[in-house]
């Protein structure tokens, strides 16, 4: 918590309690603390050093007993002002700046993370990623691993105990047909060569086969097809080839996967297999059945009722036993339970796998697991599509391709700059630079949005990308190594009241720790990612205006000091995005 916020929590609490009872001071201070805010940097703004809060929320923090205002009166030199529904704290600009430094010094990389108003240490689960191994890794994939990874590092900043797992599916009617697919058209030296790109072809060609022999019927007419189920009958019955099939192709899989993962600098504390709970959905069954929630219709299969309108039964076996995915979601779902007692649960899958999800959880909840009580908005973390790519591969956007292709044009542009320093390892920076410009296209905007992929956007240098934001922070690197000017701790903040710019940036700098909370709460990395923007664009117009070199010893220790405050921010954001800053380009 800021000091200033710790300072006027006490002021206003310290008031409130010689006005009604409070039952809990110190829970009450720090309500209160997470209510104050910093007033957003406005262009031309005359004043950058003001909180706020609004009436509204502290009414409801006291349960509706708002006291009379009016008398509040500040200490230290602090004028307060309440007027409409606000209350406002306006600070000298010199001690707010120091104070805003001080912290951003002092708490280095964990700066905007601390807060001992957030509460108990929860054990949080994030499942995201969740690749199938019979289909290709797209862009699809690649939103979920994002915004799954992002999540998780809010929640391990905040200081939770965070379970991240990928759900890999290796296990259904799809991997028969894969298996299928490999017997007629599979070349072992090209599944050597290239696993991946050789799987999703055997995976177009099966599924071409199955559509040229069903048309416009349901695709189980298919003879193709029904030799693909009953491949997957004899893995589920243990025969010993497609046992080999299917671990060979699972192994190929998550090693091509995991090249990837390291590329994204993604990475989970624990990977489980769909096929590890096939044997497992009996004792799921029982358990519905235990429960009176099992019920079977006319055709044999089972099913629970749903009490929600307009989303239908939830088959959870076939009528010839045979298990489904929502059956093995379950049980999956139970054993971690069993093994870790999360406090909460999200899955971070595209929005148009709702209906699975209010399936999943209703029946968890009727099974009484604790966190199946929460929100389905909260458990269930959708989001938007990926529009306007395409490939030499045809439809389906690979997202190795994706990663290749934004590392080559990196170079190209690196290649036309003058201002390039780096001379060796170019490729490892073009790729750095290239996720960061593809992770922050993906990230930019509310994650439930559709968007379009644009080469053009998100290599721009000048508009808000990944490489205009490594850029600034490599730009603050160089000037902070080369101005000739040594950081100091002790410097004379007020020197810097007439850089209104360096003072807008200090306000916001100030707020980031405002940013991290509403982007943990909301689930929405895209406030991280704008605020990230404004700064870099705040930082370049203060650079131009007060430079560092060629001043004054102690004016230019406290610009410096207010630039490598930008830049410890600036990390501190990549970092929590999951991105490497760059120190040179």
């Amino acid at each position: 918590m800021s000091y200033f916020k710790h300072v006027f929590a006490k002021k206003l609490t310290k008031y409130i309690l010689a006005n009604q009872e409070v039952p809990d001071v110190k829970h009450v201070v720090a309500q209160i603390a997470q209510l104050i805010r910093i007033q957003p940097v406005k262009k031309d703004a005359t004043r950058v050093s003001q909180y706020f809060l609004e009436l509204s929320s502290l009414s409801k923090c006291l349960n509706g007993k708002l006291p009379n205002l009016d008398q509040l009166q500040s200490e230290d030199n602090i004028p307060i002002k309440v007027y409409n529904d606000m209350v406002h704290w306006e600070v000298e600009p010199s001690k707010f700046t120091q104070k805003v430094l001080e912290e951003i010094r002092s708490n280095k990389e964990n700066y905007g993370y601390t807060d001992e108003a957030r509460g108990v240490r929860e054990c949080v689960c994030v499942e995201y990623s969740s690749p199938n191994v019979a289909k290709p890794f797209h862009m699809g994939h690649l939103r979920s691993t994002i915004i799954g990874n992002v999540l998780s590092n809010f929640y391990e900043a905040a200081g939770h105990d965070v379970k991240r797992i990928n759900w890999i599916g290796d296990w259904g009617t799809q991997f028969g047909l894969l298996s299928l697919g490999l017997m007629r058209f599979g070349d072992i030296n090209l599944l050597r060569q290239d696993p991946l790109l050789e799987l999703f072809n055997v995976y177009v060609k099966i599924n071409q086969a199955v559509k040229s022999e069903c048309g416009d019927s349901p695709e189980t007419t298919s003879q193709t097809h029904k030799e693909g189920v009953a491949l997957f009958t004899q893995l589920e019955e243990g025969d010993d080839h497609m046992r080999t099939v299917w671990k060979m192709v699972k192994e190929l899989s998550i090693n091509e996967l995991n090249k990837i993962y390291q590329r994204l600098g993604v990475h989970f504390t624990h990977t489980m297999a769909e096929s590890d709970y096939h044997g497992k959905t009996q004792l799921v069954l029982q358990l519905l059945d235990q429960a009176n929630l099992l019920q079977y219709d006319s055709k044999g299969v089972g099913y629970v009722k749903m009490d929600i309108q307009d989303i239908g039964q939830a088959s959870v076996v076939k009528s010839d036993g045979s298990s489904l995915y929502l059956t093995r979601d379950i049980a999956s779902a139970l054993e971690r339970q069993d093994q870790f007692s999360f406090d909460r649960v999200h899955y971070v899958v595209e929005q148009g796998q709702r209906a699975h999800f209010i399936k999943l959880v209703n029946i968890l909840k009727q099974l009484g697991v604790p966190w199946a009580s929460r929100p389905i908005g909260d458990i269930h973390v959708p989001f938007g599509r990926v529009k306007g790519m395409s490939t030499r591969q045809g439809n389906v956007v690979f997202l190795r391709d994706v990663l290749d292709e934004a590392r080559t044009r990196v170079l190209k542009l690196m290649e036309t700059k003058s201002t390039t320093r780096v001379t060796e390892d170019l490729e490892t920076t073009a790729d750095i630079i290239g996720v960061t410009s593809i992770v922050l296209q993906d990230l930019k905007l509310l994650r439930t949005k559709d968007y379009t992929f644009s080469w053009e956007v998100m290599l721009n240098l000048k508009s808000d990308s990944g490489v205009f934001v490594q850029y600034c922070h490599a730009r603050l690197c160089s000037m902070l190594a080369n101005c000739g000017v040594a950081l100091t701790e002790d410097v004379d903040t007020a020197l810097l009241v007439n850089d209104v710019a360096l003072l807008q940036v200090v306000l916001h700098l100030a707020s980031y720790p405002d940013v991290f909370e509403k982007s943990l709460i909301s689930l929405e990395p895209h406030h991280v990612v704008k605020y990230m923007f404004k700064l870099c664009h705040l930082v370049n117009v203060a650079y131009s205006l007060f430079p560092v070199k060629g001043q004054v010893t102690e004016l230019a220790q406290a610009r410096l000091k207010v630039f490598e405050c930008s830049r410890q921010v600036l990390a501190n954001s990549l970092t929590l995005l999951g991105l490497t800053p760059l120190r040179q380009i």
